[in-house]
C-alpha cells in the first residue's frame, strides 16, 4: 500500500512460473504463444477499463478505494467528521479546518502491475495494466481516473509500443516485465517510466531500446530488476512551484518518496509557511527550526527564508543528496544537513550526549518541525518535542497522531488542526497541527 492506494505486486510475467515465450515474428502481427497454465493471469474476470466507463467501475472494484467523484465533498466530510470524533476533548477549543484535493486527475505518482490479456475471439495477447487486493481478482485498467493526465496519456502509448516489439527489441525491453512504474509532476513537461523486470536486464542492449522508446514517449525510462538500475534520459523529475509567494524548484528522484498528490502537497506548503509566519511574528524574532525526516527538502527549501537557522535531518542517501541539490538551486545557504537516523538522533538530543547533541547545541531553536511516518514519534523524539516552544507535526495517520498528541497535549496546548485530502477515496490523509507550549514568554528552548 503507497500512500492510502494498494499499487499492485507483479504479475510475474515471463517469471519461472509464469514464462512468456519472446514473441514470434513470423507475421505482420506479433504474437505470444501462451501456454495454456498462463493463460488466466491476463483474465481478470472481464474486470477491464475497457468495458467499464474509462477506468471509473473497474477502479470501483478496488476494495480500498471508494471512487465515487460526484459524491467526493460528501466522502471527505465524512472523513473530517471520522477524524474529529476520533480525538474527541483533546480537540476542545480548536476548530479543525479542511483542505479538499482535486476529485479526479490528482495522483502525480502510481505503480501497476503488468500482465498478458489474451481476448477470447480473436486469441491475441495485449499487455495491459492491472491492480489487485490481496486475495482478489486483478483488475484490468486502460486509464486511471486518480492519476494526472498526464500519466493517463502515456499509459496506452506505452502499451501500444511494447506490443509492437519484435525480435532483440522484445528481448531486451518486454520480455519478463513485471510491473510500471509512472512519476510526473504538477506542470506535466517532466515525467519518468521505470520498468521492473522479473529477469536479469542487459547494460548496452537494454539502454539502447530503452533509449529509442524514451524518445518516442518523449519521458525518461528507467530498468530495474534485482540489483541493477539503468536509466535512459535521468532518473528524476524538476517540480516547480509557488509557494509562499516565492518560486521553488526541486529534485524528485524516482524510487524514493515524493508526495503523490501535487496539488494538495502545495496547499499543506502554503499552510505550513502561514503557521511558521504567524509563529516568527508572535515570538518577535525568527529564532531557529529544527526539521526531523526532512526528505528531500521539500518543506524545508520555502520554511529556510522563515527562520534564521535550519537543521534538517534525513536518513535516506538519495533523498539527502536531492535535498542538498534543492537547497543550491534555490540558493538557500542557512541550512545544516545531518545524514543520520532521526530515532538515532533525537536519542543523543535526549541524553544531551554525543555528536547529535553537539550540532545541536549551535542552534537557538524556537520551532521542531516533524514529519514522521505513518508509525508516528518514538518516545525519544517526543520527549524532545516537548522542549519546544512550538511543535509544527504533520501527519499521515490520525490514529498514532491521536497517541502521540495524548503526550504532547500535557506540556504544550493545541492551536490549530487541519486535515488535508492527500488520499481521496480512501481512509488515509494528512494533518497538520500546532502546538505552543503552555508557559509563556521566555526564550525558545534549547536541547
Amino acid at each position: 500500500v503507497e500512500g492510502g492506494v494498494l499499487v499492485g505486486k507483479a504479475g510475474r510475467m515471463g517469471s519461472a512460473s509464469c514464462p512468456i515465450p519472446p514473441a514470434s515474428t513470423s507475421g505482420r502481427r506479433t504474437r505470444w504463444r501462451l501456454p495454456c497454465p498462463c493463460v488466466p493471469i491476463g483474465r481478470t474476470r472481464a474486470h477491464s477499463a475497457n468495458q467499464e466507463s474509462g477506468g471509473e467501475l473497474a477502479l470501483a472494484r478496488i476494495p480500498y478505494h471508494d471512487y465515487r467523484p460526484e459524491r467526493y465533498d460528501e466522502i471527505f466530510r465524512d472523513k473530517v467528521r471520522e477524524i474529529e470524533e476520533s480525538f474527541g476533548s483533546m480537540l476542545s477549543g480548536v476548530e479543525v479546518t479542511a483542505q479538499a484535493s482535486a476529485p479526479t486527475h490528482f495522483r502525480l505518482r502510481c505503480r501497476f502491475a503488468v500482465s498478458a490479456s489474451v481476448d477470447r475471439d480473436t486469441g491475441e495477447t495485449r499487455l495491459v495494466h492491472t491492480l489487485f487486493d490481496r486475495g482478489a481478482d486483478r483488475v484490468e485498467v486502460s486509464s486511471f481516473p486518480i492519476a494526472s493526465r498526464q500519466i493517463n496519456d502515456l499509459m496506452p502509448r506505452l502499451m501500444r509500443h511494447l506490443e509492437g516489439l519484435e525480435g532483440e527489441a522484445a528481448a531486451q525491453v518486454r520480455d519478463g516485465l513485471d510491473a510500471v512504474h509512472y512519476l510526473g509532476t504538477m506542470r506535466g513537461r517532466d515525467v519518468v517510466v521505470t520498468l521492473i523486470y522479473g529477469r536479469p536486464i542487459q547494460g548496452e542492449g537494454w539502454k539502447r531500446e530503452a533509449t529509442k522508446l524514451a524518445e518516442e514517449l518523449g519521458v525518461s525510462v528507467v530498468g530495474r530488476s534485482k540489483g541493477v538500475k539503468l536509466v535512459a534520459g535521468r532518473d528524476y523529475v524538476v517540480e516547480r512551484m509557488a509557494i509562499g509567494g516565492r518560486d521553488v524548484t526541486w529534485k524528485q528522484v524516482e524510487g524514493s518518496f515524493s508526495n503523490p498528490n501535487g496539488g494538495i502537497c502545495k496547499d499543506t506548503m502554503d499552510h505550513i509557511c502561514e503557521l511558521c509566519e504567524q509563529i516568527s511574528s508572535r515570538e518577535g524574532r525568527e529564532g531557529d527550526l529544527l526539521d526531523l525526516y526532512c526528505g528531500n527538502g521539500n518543506y524545508t527549501v520555502p520554511l529556510s527564508r522563515l527562520f534564521g537557522r535550519v537543521l534538517s535531518v534525513e536518513i535516506n542517501d538519495r533523498l539527502v543528496e536531492a535535498a542538498r541539490e534543492n537547497m543550491e538551486k534555490n540558493g538557500v545557504d542557512n541550512v545544516t544537513l545531518v545524514r543520520s537516523d532521526c530515532l538515532k538522533f533525537s536519542a543523543g538530543l535526549r541524553a544531551r550526549a554525543g555528536p547529535e547533541h553537539k550540532c545541536a547545541s549551535r542552534f537557538d531553536f524556537s520551532t521542531i518541525l516533524v514529519d514522521p511516518p505513518r508509525a508516528g514519534l518514538d518516545p525519544n523524539t517526543l520527549e524532545v518535542a516537548s522542549r519546544f516552544r512550538n511543535i509544527v507535526y504533520i501527519s499521515c495517520n490520525a490514529d498514532t497522531l491521536r497517541t502521540c498528541l495524548g503526550a504532547l497535549l500535557r506540556t504544550h496546548d493545541l492551536r490549530s488542526f487541519r486535515v488535508f485530502d492527500h488520499f481521496p477515496y480512501t481512509k488515509y490523509s494528512e494533518c497538520v497541527v500546532h502546538l505552543e507550549r503552555k508557559e509563556s514568554g521566555g526564550r525558545a528552548n534549547r536541547v
